[in-house]
Formats: C-alpha cells, sequence, structure tokens
C-alpha cells in the first residue's frame, strides 16, 4: 500500500479563500471495489475513496473518554476523514472501515508498528516491528459468485438445494450484533452467536424475505449448509490481509496469524 502515490495538497485557492488550513488528501483504495454497495449508497461500484490527513482534531477524537466508553472512537474518526461528507461511517463494510482506518495510522504516525506476540508452539514473547505499509488487500477472484444488484452474493447451500441471499455486514450491523450479545450477557440468557449473526447476514431463502422465515431456517439450518455459508462468505467478503508470519526467536517455530490492533496502534511512541 503506497500513501506517497496517492498524496495530494489541497487546493492553495480554496485554502486561500476561506483563510483556514486545510489537511492534504490522500485515496484509500477499497477492498470492496464498491461492489457490495447499493445503488444509492455514494461509494457504489468506487473503488478508492478520498480521506484527509490526520491532525491534532484526530487526536482530540482517539483521546475522547465518551468515545472510546462508547466504543465509537474509530466511527468518529472515519467521519471526521472522509472527505466525502455525504457518506456514513456506520454504512461502511467492514473491511473499508479496516483499510480506511490503516490508511490514517501510516499517514499519522508512520508504517512502523512494533508488536508483541507470544509464540503458539512455546509460548515465548516475541518482540517484532511490522512494516504496515507491506498491507494489501485481499485478493479475490469474484468471477466465480452471483453478485445481486442490491451488492448481496448468492450462495448454494450443498444440503437443502436451497439459494441463499447474503449481504457483506457493515459498521452497522456488527454494532447490532455487538448490543444483542451485550444485553443477553447483561441479563444471562443464552447466547446464539452463530444464528444471529446469519440472520443479520442473510436476506433471502429460496426468494423468501420474511424475516421470521430467515431467522428459522438459519436456526435449523443443516450444519453441512452452516459450515458452507460462513466458508464462502470469508472467502469473498472483502478486507484487507492483515495476516503475518514470524518465526519464534526461541524455538524457530514458524507462527501465521493476525496481526493485533493494540492501544499503540495510534500511539505509537507513547
Amino acid at each position: 500500500m503506497s500513501n506517497a502515490e496517492n498524496f495530494a495538497f489541497p487546493d492553495k485557492v480554496q485554502q486561500q479563500n476561506h483563510q483556514q488550513y486545510t489537511p492534504p488528501v490522500d485515496i484509500v483504495e477499497l477492498p470492496s471495489e464498491g461492489k457490495f454497495y447499493p445503488s444509492d449508497h455514494p461509494l457504489h461500484n468506487k473503488k478508492t475513496v478520498e480521506i484527509y490527513y490526520m491532525t491534532t482534531k484526530q487526536e482530540d477524537i482517539l483521546v475522547n473518554t465518551a468515545y472510546n466508553k462508547a466504543g465509537i472512537v474509530f466511527d468518529k474518526l472515519i467521519e471526521s476523514i472522509l472527505v466525502d461528507r455525504s457518506i456514513n461511517p456506520d454504512s461502511l463494510l467492514t473491511g473499508d472501515r479496516s483499510a480506511i482506518i490503516l490508511n490514517a495510522r501510516i499517514n499519522g504516525y508512520g508504517a512502523d508498528y512494533g508488536v508483541r506476540m507470544s509464540c503458539e508452539h512455546c509460548y515465548n514473547l516475541n518482540d517484532l516491528e511490522l512494516d504496515l505499509s507491506k498491507v494489501e488487500n485481499k485478493q479475490i477472484d469474484y468471477s466465480k459468485i452471483k453478485i445481486t444488484p442490491e451488492g448481496n452474493i448468492v450462495i448454494d447451500l450443498p444440503k437443502t438445494k436451497i439459494k441463499v441471499e447474503v449481504k457483506m455486514l457493515t459498521g452497522a450491523d456488527e454494532k447490532e450484533l455487538y448490543e444483542k450479545t451485550s444485553a443477553k450477557e447483561k441479563y444471562n440468557l443464552p447466547q446464539q452467536a452463530i444464528t444471529e449473526r446469519y440472520s443479520q447476514m442473510v436476506k433471502s431463502v429460496g426468494g423468501k424475505t420474511d424475516p421470521v422465515y430467515i431467522s428459522n431456517f438459519v436456526s435449523n439450518m443443516p450444519i453441512l449448509d452452516s459450515r458452507t455459508l460462513r466458508k464462502t462468505y470469508y472467502e469473498y467478503v472483502p478486507d484487507i490481509d492483515f495476516t503475518y508470519k514470524y518465526e519464534c526467536k526461541s524455538c524457530e517455530h514458524v507462527n501465521e496469524g493476525g496481526v493485533p490492533v493494540l492501544g499503540n496502534f495510534f500511539w505509537p511512541d507513547e
């Protein structure tokens, strides 16, 4: 991911007319390429989105206690750096949100990211210096999957022989799922993480769009169909490729997994 190639200075004439400083603008390549947004969304079929470089205003957002407590700090951050104010951060696909946050971090604090990761074999702690500029979008071949005009994918389930229409989850969807989970924890109710996620993802079953019918279907879906739905979704969901391999300094075991986003992601020198 090369930010230097996308760097653009603000319009100097505009700055003079308004007598204010405008941060430079960068272009983020969206993992989704705009494929999964409905036709009325500002990013429908758009491969990129413009964002401002972070300033002290964004640092104020990152340290805002109320935002952090409410779990909306990244929503506020994204909202503040989007050039196109018509884009609702909640409506962004999770992979596109990740790409924007990653780009903002690199522009604000550089590409070096120090993490401490435990070896899965000997549990030795390894101090690693990662280069975030090498993180790229997932490479996905969409030619083998049907995408509807609404931006959903169609999956053929092997056991029931039913076609299901599945949407890619947005920030709003993830928020709603989190709130449902938190509410059940609060009242000591049984968790249904898989079925609730499916109910959020599945938009039609065999052409039927009734939410009650969909809920009943996902609750009684054969395991083979469930695994196919889950595997296919994660194969085609757009995202950044945040996996990383490293050799343990103690036992030389090669570890592979996702790079953790820790507290120092936006405060590397603290």
